[in-house]
């Protein structure tokens, strides 16, 4: 469905992101799961990702847009599962908490 290709979209654009950072990427077999992406740097340190499009809503008696913040499931927490922000138009990536 709708969904689930954009779903894919915003895991393809994040392992392109990481790619160009020097990251080796793994994705998991499993369609379900709290992990859509895991990278490992060049030192070995591993960072699992969940990806996610990006979502923006405006608030009453503001002007500028904010992001919609996932909350990370009890077992995203206990991996140190990090969201992955992903807008598919501009490719831009916003990774919560940072890598860098």
């Amino acid at each position: 469905d709708f969904r689930q290709q954009q779903g894919q979209i915003c895991e393809t654009i994040l392992c392109d992101y990481l790619l160009r950072r020097g990251f080796w990427i793994f994705r998991p077999p499993a369609a379900q799961g709290p992990v859509d992406v895991i990278a490992i740097n060049e030192h070995g340190e591993m960072f699992l990702f969940d990806a996610k499009q990006e979502s923006k809503r405006v608030i009453p008696g503001r002007k500028k847009s904010d992001r919609i913040y996932r909350v990370r499931s009890d077992l995203q927490k206990l991996l140190d599962c990090r969201i992955a922000y992903v807008d598919i138009d501009t490719r831009d990536i916003y990774i919560v908490p940072p890598i860098d």
